[in-house]
């Protein structure tokens, strides 16, 4: 599946009827697509007969000279092979940025960003060489800034002073301190230099400048640092107060956050640059895995929105949850398969890291709260198989949701998807069937947890 282009992610044939997880699986695909960063780009950007239409605008094709992209984060292949497709031979320069090699149909140059913290120690290179695009342009010229999740680590400087890997490490303390993906997001943003809090923005002085972004859940004005939006503020009064928080001692050059009100402020947004248009949210992602549940016959509910609690915490509150939606509904009827609850979630995780990790400490801890035997658990990444392959973009816990499968409960599944499709958080999808455990099938999971050691929860990939 990984070969799949990444606007055709999944296979159009149907699983098989005896496979463990036919329920959840579609409705991972269902919300991928729903999201997927090439087909909501294709939906914002085209030319035809003699019109181009550029997110919310339409202006007549002949308007521009030449349209250069600099695409950044997860979803930055597919991001500029949608811009590609969409303006054809007007493209005359580009720039990707993000976790996988530049595809090989894009016959422009990139860097490879692999997941971690803000603190990249080329991120100013890849600052340098978005700058160089945008100064080169002229009045009748079109610059696309293409951001996904992920873009933080690409664009985020060290301040004056610190570099690459103080600047990580201050990140670190902070989430070991407890700071959220969120409040990553605003620290670097509001302390750190390069491409972030407005400076890209502010680097497309001639010509049009339109910013397409991916959200997933923390804003789309903090996705990588909010490359066109300089700071307010109020999100630096926010800034000092996370420091304060989380111990100014302890985050090296975060603390720099503390000393705001002096900085210099970010450079204001030139008139030529559009406000940014969001392409795709976890609220797409999750309206489509809801419908696609529907259809295959369940009681579909809405567990959370969005849930940034960390990993234990966001399994206990969801199993919670799902337990008042099942027992709200009661037993289902002849018509219905059983009860499904859907909640997109961020781990409380900061755009652009591994969510591998997070993700088995997620499932271990909702194996571990599970009090019926006929609920399973799955997680997803909507950004596919980004990180360490231990641990699978898909995994699912609990007894499979077709009935005649012969798959145990236990071990955790877990499935495949491509890298690269879109970011837009986690799917995360509880099933309550009143089918008993199917036969042979191995003893409940209920109250199990994982014993530690130094494959603690690894998920096992399905063939």
């Amino acid at each position: 599946m990984s070969s799949r282009f990444p606007w055709e992610p999944f296979p159009t044939e149907e699983a098989s009827p005896r496979g463990p997880d036919p329920v959840p699986r579609r409705a991972v695909q269902a919300a991928v697509t729903a999201a997927d960063a090439y087909r909501s780009l294709r939906a914002a950007l085209g030319r035809e007969d003699g019109v181009l239409r550029v997110g919310n605008r339409f202006v007549p094709d002949r308007r521009y000279r030449q349209v250069a992209f600099v695409a950044v984060g997860s979803a930055a292949n597919s991001m500029a092979l949608a811009a590609l497709h969409a303006i054809g031979d007007r493209l005359t320069q580009g720039y990707v940025a993000g976790p996988e090699p530049v595809a090989d149909e894009i016959p422009f140059r990139g860097e490879i960003v692999p997941p971690g913290l803000p603190g990249f120690p080329r991120a100013e290179g890849i600052v340098r060489a978005a700058e160089e695009i945008a100064e080169g342009l002229g009045s009748d010229d079109l610059l696309l800034y293409l951001v996904s999740p992920g873009a933080l680590r690409a664009l985020a400087v060290p301040p004056p002073g610190a570099t690459p890997a103080e600047f990580e490490a201050g990140f670190r303390a902070a989430v070991d301190a407890g700071a959220t993906g969120r409040d990553v997001a605003l620290l670097a943003r509001t302390v750190g230099t390069g491409g972030v809090g407005g400076r890209l923005g502010a680097a497309a002085t001639r010509g049009d400048c339109a910013t397409f972004v991916l959200d997933r859940g923390d804003g789309p004005g903090l996705v990588g640092g909010g490359p066109v939006d300089p700071v307010r503020p109020a999100e630096r009064t926010e800034a000092r107060e996370i420091v304060a928080r989380l111990g100014a001692a302890r985050l090296g050059p975060l603390a720099a956050a503390a000393d705001l009100p002096g900085a210099t402020p970010s450079p204001a947004r030139p008139a030529s640059v559009a406000r940014p248009v969001v392409i795709a949210a976890p609220s797409d992602a999750l309206r489509a895995a809801a419908e696609s549940i529907f259809d295959r016959g369940w009681t579909s509910r809405i567990g959370f929105l969005q849930l940034r609690a960390p990993p234990d915490e966001a399994a206990e509150r969801l199993v919670a949850r799902a337990e008042e939606l099942v027992d709200a509904e009661g037993p289902p009827g002849p018509e219905s398969r059983g009860v499904a609850v859907v909640a997109m979630t961020t781990l409380g995780l900061p755009e652009g890291v591994d969510e591998g990790p997070a993700l088995a400490a997620f499932l271990t801890r909702a194996r571990a709260v599970v009090r019926r035997r006929e609920m399973s658990v799955t997680i997803a990444r909507t950004a596919g198989g980004i990180g360490d392959a231990a641990y699978p973009p898909v995994a699912v816990v609990g007894p499979p949701s077709e009935p005649r499968s012969t798959v145990p409960p236990d071990p955790p599944r877990g499935y495949p998807l491509p890298a690269g499709i879109t970011d837009v958080g986690l799917l995360a999808i509880v099933l309550s069937a009143p089918s008993p455990a199917p036969a042979g099938a191995a003893a409940s999971s209920r109250g199990r947890s994982v014993t530690p050691g130094p494959t603690a929860g690894r998920l096992r990939n399905a063939a």
